[in-house]
């Protein structure tokens, strides 16, 4: 043990060193006589008050319980010092044969205060069963010595007090505190809060023992009339105020740094749970013994075969302990590690946190740092799962050897690791930890025979600057981890608060959405599709809205991502192409039979092997032609799974059914794959209309003379103004969409727009859709004889 830094604590040093000097002064007579009462009491209150104040540091360097544990030990120790000085102080004015007095309170206050402190420690949960042989096991022990105690000291304080209640009262509660003395030490051998370390506990138990024996000495000395004050035996009481002291110094992190507590350590130790019986049967055999011998005396005849069989029972006890020791610490290990990587599976990883964060200083930061590695299912899908778990292994290796006697990582399933970091000075320190593991982690492994290459994405919560919960500091680094791989992976972010507040939205966006799909909350608007040669309208595209009870109008951009990421995509996409087919039916049975409505299809939606199907289905069911529909696709949701996509829509053109490359222009926009996907019409992304002014009209002109070339028809996005419109025109553009000729409407209000159009009179350039959506032949006709007549 460095014992350096606890003479670095002026009060400590200065503690020791009163203790040194008494001991001294005990050890050369107690010179000079005529002091020697004021000078063997009087040393004990300046030793005991900076015992106390060293408690009272250790207080403030933490929070909640652990503080207020140390106040009372300090409020303990002092009212000892003060019992002490009140005795002094009586003595001084001679009333000291006065009994009981004020000094007694004081102390008699010790021990009481530690046992309210130590309680004020969390405790770990135990059984109902646990709990009574616990309390049974301690209660032998206390027994025990409670018998030796009534034969050394209450038998005659009884006799003595008779006919005092009072006086008898004060003279039982030394022994009786003698006994709560023992129980203390019982507790702390048996069980260690996780808040103490080895080392304070060691101290905390050192002092109590001292103070039992000087306690059970002088009571005995003093019984006999053989106590003389000034002798080493007054000693102990002052180095048990330095072990009191000593373990409020080890309190204090930046003094003495321990080694991080096993997990195994954490709740009630196996070990203790098998020592704690054969303690209580040790103590009863010895202090059966002790009592015995000093009844008989020296001419006694107790049997020797009776402690001959003792001793072998006693031994046979210890050897049984040593072996279950032994399977206890496996069970224990295997109970709390991850069989594949021997790190700290996820039950071990609560604890662990829980006592980090339980633990953690004020003026210091506890990081959490959640680990995702990257690659992992490509590695599996490649190399086989057996090559996956080498490179988790390997992961988890370099992970331990990065964070080293700093900290603790745990494996919280699958890919997925855990590091818990206490006692850094500020978050630049748990940054420089995340950047050197993500450094590790990228370097080269070999795996199933070939060379591996990994990364990973990390987030750093920070405790208490983020949460002093521990739930919390782990779902806090999740969700920054999740950033971190929204930002290209590889990487590591801090949890910012932000990321929690999307976070909570997302959830109960997520929540209303599934109510909103049982209550019918949602709503089909249409938009006009507007051939721009006559403005007459083709067709229209649903599009789906959300007027909520709880969160109000909610746009598309906002939920439909909620949506997809949580599987509720195909279920509303479903809803929508149901609502869609019944209304254009409608329509074409009324007086628009030619009329097409556009429906747009998710990436999620898509990719399932029964989405063609449940487009033909669909259609059967509202008894409508492939033609009645065209679907809008993204390009990203096409080329994940490009010869799949080719052949579902291969397929579904077979119906009729058209296709829309939506938002082209942005995201990949690849001319291979426009050339490889069957696809029958180009919508060009606002962004092009909307710039025309600022960028000119090369660009769009560029992208409309493409598709041509490609038999492609061309809808143009976004027009919102009459010059748009012009210049689409002279830039031979197809179809158009936009503000200009519409907004989304209701089925009803765009039902009775078209009627009344169709009745002759005007509105907001809805035109009779007289023809359906031109063929690319009738289109490249109609762009020839525009030519011809501008020439």
């Amino acid at each position: 043990m460095n014992v350096l830094p606890y003479f670095r604590q002026p009060l400590f040093a200065t503690l020791l060193v009163l203790a040194g000097l008494h001991l001294l002064w005990t050890l050369t007579g107690a010179h000079p006589q005529t002091l020697r009462v004021y000078l063997g009491n009087l040393i004990f209150f300046p030793i005991y008050a900076l015992s106390a104040l060293l408690a009272w540091q250790a207080a403030r360097q933490h929070r909640g319980p652990f503080r207020r544990a140390w106040l009372w030990l300090g409020l303990g120790i002092f009212a000892w010092g003060a019992g002490q000085i009140i005795y002094t102080w009586l003595s001084f004015t001679g009333n000291r044969s006065l009994f009981p007095s004020l000094a007694d309170v004081g102390y008699l206050a010790l021990v009481p205060c530690f046992f309210i402190g130590l309680l004020h420690f969390p405790r770990p949960h135990f059984g109902r069963v646990q709990s009574v042989s616990f309390l049974l096991d301690i209660s032998i022990v206390v027994l025990a010595l409670g018998d030796l105690l009534w034969n050394l000291n209450i038998r005659q304080k009884v006799q003595t007090y008779a006919g005092q209640p009072f006086p008898l009262g004060v003279a039982l509660a030394y022994p009786l505190t003698d006994l709560l003395l023992c129980t203390l030490l019982l507790m702390l051998l048996l069980w260690r809060p996780p808040q103490l370390s080895r080392l304070q506990t060691r101290w905390l138990m050192a002092g109590l023992l001292l103070f039992l024996l000087v306690n059970l000495l002088y009571a005995y000395q003093t019984g006999q009339g053989l106590y003389v004050l000034g002798r080493p035996l007054d000693t102990l009481w002052s180095w048990g105020a330095v072990c009191f002291g000593a373990a409020a110094t080890a309190a204090r992190p930046d003094l003495i740094r321990a080694r991080p507590r096993p997990i195994t350590e954490m709740a009630y130790p196996e070990m203790r749970r098998l020592l704690l019986p054969n303690a209580a049967i040790i103590t009863t055999y010895a202090l059966f013994f002790l009592v015995h011998s000093l009844h008989l005396g020296a001419d006694g005849d107790l049997d020797p075969i009776v402690g001959l069989v003792t001793s072998l029972v006693l031994v046979r006890q210890v050897l049984g302990l040593v072996d279950n020791q032994a399977l206890h610490r496996r069970l224990a290990h295997q109970a709390s590690r991850d069989p594949l990587t021997g790190l700290l599976n996820r039950g071990a990883l609560d604890v662990a946190l829980r006592h980090a964060l339980t633990t953690a200083r004020a003026s210091h930061l506890t990081a959490v740092l959640f680990i995702d590695l990257d690659r992992m299912k490509l590695i599996n899908d490649s190399a086989g799962h057996a090559a996956g778990d080498q490179v988790l292994q390997e992961a988890a290796d370099r992970l331990q050897r990065g964070v080293g006697f700093r900290g603790q990582v745990a494996r919280a399933g699958g890919d997925e690791f855990v590091v818990i970091l206490p006692d850094l000075p500020d978050a630049a320190a748990a940054g420089s930890v995340a950047a050197a593991l993500l450094t590790a982690i990228a370097e080269p492994m070999l795996a199933g025979g070939q060379e591996q290459h990994l990364t990973a994405s990390i987030g750093v919560a920070l405790a208490p600057l983020d949460t002093a919960d521990p739930v919390v500091a782990l779902k806090c680094a999740d969700m920054a981890m999740y950033q971190a791989k929204k930002q290209g992976k590889n990487t590591w972010r801090f949890y910012d608060e932000r990321c929690h507040q999307t976070a909570t939205e997302e959830l109960q966006l997520d929540a209303q959405l599934r109510v909103a799909l049982t209550r019918g909350e949602f709503e089909v608007h249409y938009q006009p599709l507007v051939r721009l040669g006559d403005e007459r309208v083709l067709g229209f595209e649903a599009l789906l809205r959300w007027l909520s009870p709880v969160l109000g109008p909610v746009p598309p951009l906002k939920f439909i991502p909620v949506a997809e990421e949580h599987g509720l995509i195909h279920d509303l996409g479903a809803w929508v192409l149901q609502e869609a087919l019944g209304q254009v039916k409608r329509w074409r049975d009324g007086a628009f039979p030619e009329l097409h409505v556009s429906v747009n299809v998710s990436a999620h939606q898509f990719a399932r092997e029964d989405f063609v199907g449940a487009i033909r289905e669909a259609l059967r069911a509202h008894a409508l032609p492939g033609n009645a529909l065209m679907l809008e696709l993204t390009e990203s949701a096409l080329i994940t799974d490009l010869h799949g996509s080719v052949a579902k829509l291969r397929e579904l053109h077979g119906l009729g059914v058209r296709f829309a490359l939506d938002d082209f222009g942005t995201g990949y926009s690849s001319l291979s794959y426009l050339q490889q996907l069957p696809v029958q019409v180009l919508k060009i992304d606002r962004s092009f209309v909307r710039d025309m002014d600022s960028t000119g009209v090369p660009l769009l002109q560029a992208l409309i003379t493409m598709a041509h070339a490609l038999d492609l028809t061309v809808i143009a996005e976004g027009v919102e103004t009459p010059g748009q419109l012009d210049v689409l025109r002279g830039l031979h553009c197809d179809l158009g969409q936009g503000y200009l000729f519409g907004h989304p409407q209701p089925a009803d209000v765009a039902g009775a727009a078209l009627e009344q159009e169709s009745s002759g009179t005007p509105l907001a350039r809805l035109g009779q859709p007289a023809s359906p959506l031109p063929s690319v032949t009738d289109l490249h006709d109609a762009r020839e004889g525009e030519r011809d007549r501008q020439t």
